[in-house]
């Protein structure tokens, strides 16, 4: 998660009002979160500014430790200053969003109690019906993990993440008949979950789990974090003007595209994401920019390998595939140097025929069926013909 941290000075006895020390702002997993610590627990409510784009955060019996903070442009909020009163926020939104969680959290270490708001980006209907009465926070008082991310002790079957393209505010690639490549990529990959999960030998985990926009580097961090075992990044191609072209492809990342589709390909995925790489980067050590590079190349080796098996799969549950299925290019979601990452272009939704296939049930379950024999294939859970 990365933060934006404007500290004050610690409150000098814990008397009412409570006293708000520390005010954080940044990304979690395509949300964007609030985080605000005090000397104890804190109450508030977010209701609907009169100016449109803008949230009121009222805090209950509750004061800043020292001044108004700003703090610019963090996810879906633009702005976040405090009127001269000082017992409210003002949130001004670059897009409208609901409240996805709100919740407290205990002291731990050096942190003091703090009230968590995660906001997710959302249609201005639902933004206007959320914020119709003012929203009561905290919504719990506990955070609970997804299930599918708790590991239990000493479990050393594979981790497997699925990262569905697009999502939220970007549809990624539009069908003959409306229909959006972000509802296809999440509907396979919530499929291919419910299959692999179900030999009992994988854990597996998405980068998305419903509609909402995830950054390109946020997907390839989710996996690291995890030490995934295998990255698989799940799309579908259109072509405006073109009909008639369909099949599969799959992509392995390479500086240099194979061919100039690869690459157009490469630059329209990657141009989804709006913000920059991330800032500057520490400078790596001599000793550990060679173990870097060397695990980067056997990585590519077994991303290449998991490629190829899945491109045998896909042809032999009789999927239709591009006469060179099996590419690369400079993908930005394949970028772990140490995860065997590929993606998936599942096929073109400006063909009609292919599209019909790609949105039924029953071409989900073929796709989930050649993929999930492709990764037992890699991982040698089945034999390889």
């Amino acid at each position: 998660m990365i933060l934006l941290i404007i500290l004050f000075p610690a409150s000098i006895a814990a008397a009412q009002p409570a006293q708000i020390g520390r005010i954080s702002l940044g990304l979690n997993a395509g949300l964007t979160r609030l985080v605000l610590e005090a000397d104890r627990p804190l109450a508030a409510s977010l209701s609907n500014a009169p100016g449109g784009l803008e949230l009121e955060l009222r805090l209950e019996n509750a004061v800043l430790a020292l001044g108004a903070p700003q703090i610019l442009a963090a996810g879906v909020i633009e702005r976040l200053d405090s009127p001269a009163s000082g017992g409210s926020l003002r949130l001004t939104l670059l897009d409208t969003a609901v409240v996805d969680r709100a919740f407290l959290l205990p002291p731990q270490g050096e942190q003091r109690h703090r009230l968590v708001i995660d906001l997710l980006p959302a249609d201005p209907a639902a933004f206007v019906s959320a914020f119709a009465s003012p929203v009561v926070l905290p919504l719990t008082l506990v955070p609970v993990a997804p299930a599918a991310t708790r590991q239990a002790k000493g479990d050393n079957r594979k981790l497997i993440v699925l990262d569905p393209g697009h999502g939220g505010h970007d549809p990624g690639a539009i069908s003959a008949s409306g229909r959006y490549e972000k509802a296809l990529t999440l509907g396979v990959a919530q499929a291919l979950a419910k299959k692999l999960r179900a030999t009992g030998r994988y854990r597996v985990v998405l980068t998305r789990e419903r509609d909402v926009a995830v950054k390109l580097l946020d997907r390839v961090e989710f996996a690291r974090k995890r030490e995934a075992d295998l990255f698989l990044s799940i799309h579908a191609d259109s072509l405006a003007a073109d009909r008639a072209t369909r099949g599969a492809s799959v992509y392995t990342r390479a500086e240099d595209a194979t061919d100039r589709e690869a690459e157009a390909l490469a630059l329209r995925e990657n141009r989804a994401d709006q913000l920059a790489d991330g800032g500057n980067e520490a400078e790596l050590d001599d000793v550990v920019a060679i173990l870097l590079d060397l695990a980067s190349r056997d990585t590519a080796r077994l991303s290449r390998r998991f490629a190829g098996l899945l491109t045998s799969a896909l042809a032999e549950q009789k999927l239709p595939l591009r006469r060179n299925g099996l590419r690369a290019a400079n993908f930005r979601v394949l970028g772990a140097p140490d995860i065997p990452s590929a993606l998936l272009e599942l096929g073109y939704l400006s063909n009609p025929a292919e599209e019909a296939v790609l949105f039924s049930e029953t071409g989900r379950n073929q796709l989930a069926e050649a993929v999930a024999e492709a990764i037992d294939r890699f991982f040698g859970a089945a034999s390889t013909p």
